[in-house]
């Protein structure tokens, strides 16, 4: 079983890659059987879990990692040449709120939601804040919301959401709310945003 550690006692990986569509299945593949296969034997793993775009062109890893290990150091399997490098960052839990005790990351049709926020390392703070109070709304107001996860990056030039949702129509349904209208959002002034929706394909802990 994956759970996100909401504690920040480990420390989140976020490798972002952008890919053809044709070659998005062969991205996932190499991930699966090269790259996590060569982490499960570190000492410092704890999960790994990927997920493929409901758009065919983009592909995420949310790895964990303990205590505070830079995944980035790790050498990557030489297949990885034939895609385009990630985009690859450490991330710490800001806020987190979900309907279970815990956040799992299972494999399946539920809805993944990685809303991407980047801005100037100054704003981050506010930021911080922002998407603090935006959370407590957004579960309050979202039917179909199972779980709503703020991080930071370590570097202070952006921040994700990672939401569970039960369907794609659940989510385009909060799009349409108040606080989500483009031209007020809770982000103006701060940040540029961008999300997208995913399944997750494959889910690993270290325990099995």
């Amino acid at each position: 079983m994956v759970q996100i550690d909401r504690t920040n006692s480990a420390i989140a990986g976020l490798d972002l890659y952008t890919v053809a569509e044709r070659h998005q299945s062969a991205l996932i593949d190499a991930i699966v059987q090269e790259q996590i296969k060569s982490w499960l034997d570190h000492p410092y793993f704890v999960s790994a879990s990927v997920h493929r775009s409901l758009d065919g062109v983009r592909v995420f890893t949310y790895s964990q990692w303990r205590p505070k290990f830079d995944h980035r150091s790790l050498p990557r399997p030489s297949m990885f040449s034939e895609f385009f490098p990630p985009d690859s960052l450490l991330l710490e839990v800001t806020a987190s709120r979900s309907l279970s005790a815990e956040v799992e990351i299972v494999v399946g049709d539920r809805i993944t939601h990685l809303a991407e926020f980047r801005m100037t390392s100054t704003h981050q703070p506010e930021m911080i804040k922002r998407t603090s109070a935006e959370l407590e709304r957004a579960m309050s107001n979202s039917p179909g919301l199972f779980s709503a996860t703020f991080h930071r990056s370590l570097d202070g030039t952006r921040m994700f959401n990672y939401g569970q949702w039960e369907s794609k129509e659940a989510f385009e349904a909060i799009l349409k709310q108040p606080g989500f209208n483009p031209e007020q959002p809770y982000w103006k002034g701060l940040a540029r945003n961008e999300f997208h929706l995913y399944n997750v394909v494959h889910a690993q802990s270290a325990a099995t």
